[in-house]
């Protein structure tokens, strides 16, 4: 395939109708009054609110579609899909008791006749008027290193490096470099967004302000657009810190009968690797994160789980060679990574 040096890999080449959302306070009238809904303090703050404002921004170019929803009747409410902070668990949940996930094809977006997934901007005017918005989020550095073990599972690995059994994964401050690049792409580049605008099949982490969706952050998530060129709105924001007495709250907070099954505690369900010997370099990685980086030490990088990539591949198999680990300064991989995911950081109290 084509053979792109990191040098030509950089040079790669909706105004919103605003309203102030996010954690906007619906009516009594429409949500009933609830007060004491578990929410997190910080999101609520004007510093935070214009973080939002300048993710949905992006989101507007970026990504159009929305944030994944699952939308549940029964509840009169829509959980807004935060990927690696319990979201299977909760969308098990929700399918298992209500019948509702994001492939319902009354919510779900019509792309050439496929349906896929329902998403912020599938919504209509009713249901963001009238329903309840929750979500569940998760320290920043936990689900860093779980989204990286995802986004590199796949059978289908895009970015891993090929002419090694298994296809080997760029290293986590290799992917910490990638998301730096990706990010710089994004705020300078007008046309790297406009790559994005066709048909999923035809987009590529490439072309991914987060790199992948599993690596995408929390402010960026809860910053989905809706059909009004706003942010979703969020009334209630639980922990997996502190997951199951924060499902009852919600729970409380919908009116949930006491003894009702959805109460019960949720399952703690991960996503299995799809190749398993794969598995070994992620977990290696994911312990070099909190034995290394987040001590500011920089990681190892000989023997065959450690040694860093020189090539990485897109969705249509060009070669993508990348630089090898920075270490100007020891590298500082967890201030860089700090300030990667600094509105989470900010917005979510953590």
């Amino acid at each position: 395939g084509a053979m792109l040096t990191f040098a030509s890999f950089i040079a790669l080449g909706v105004v919103a109708k605003r309203r102030w959302v996010g954690v906007e306070r619906a009516s009594a009238a429409a949500l009933g009054d609830t007060p004491g809904t578990v929410r997190v303090e910080s999101f609520d703050t004007a510093a935070c609110q214009w973080r939002l404002d300048r993710a949905l921004d992006e989101n507007i170019r970026c990504n159009p579609a929305g944030t994944d929803v699952v939308v549940v009747p029964k509840l009169k409410a829509v959980y807004v899909d935060v990927t690696k902070a319990a979201s299977e668990s909760i969308r098990s949940r929700l399918l298992d008791v209500y019948n509702s996930s994001w492939t319902n094809e009354e919510y779900a977006m019509d792309e050439g006749n496929n349906i896929v997934r329902s998403t912020t901007s599938s919504l209509s005017d009713e249901l963001l008027d009238s329903y309840k918005f929750f979500t569940f989020v998760r320290n920043p550095s936990e689900r860093f290193v779980s989204g990286y073990q995802q986004a590199f599972c796949r059978s289908l690995c895009q970015g891993c490096m090929h002419g090694k059994t298994p296809t080997r994964p760029p290293t986590i401050e290799q992917t910490i470099d990638l998301i730096e690049i990706m990010r710089g792409r994004a705020k300078h580049d007008d046309s790297f967004c406009s790559n994005r605008l066709g048909a999923p099949q035809d987009q590529s982490f490439l072309n991914n302000p987060w790199l992948d969706e599993h690596l995408q952050s929390t402010v960026s998530r809860l910053s989905g657009v809706t059909r009004r060129g706003s942010r979703v709105p969020m009334h209630f924001i639980g922990r997996t810190e502190s997951l199951d007495e924060d499902w009852n709250r919600l729970m409380d907070e919908l009116g949930v009968e006491p003894s009702h099954p959805v109460r019960a505690p949720l399952k703690h369900v991960e996503h299995e690797c799809a190749i398993s010997e794969r598995e070994r370099h992620l977990k290696a990685q994911r312990d070099v994160f909190f034995s290394h980086i987040v001590r500011g030490e920089r990681a190892p990088e000989s023997g065959e789980l450690y040694e860093p990539v020189e090539v990485i591949y897109s969705r249509d198999r060009a070669e993508v060679h990348i630089p090898k680990p920075s270490t100007a300064n020891g590298g500082a991989y967890f201030d860089r990574f700090k300030t990667l995911y600094e509105d989470d950081y900010r917005c979510l109290d953590y």
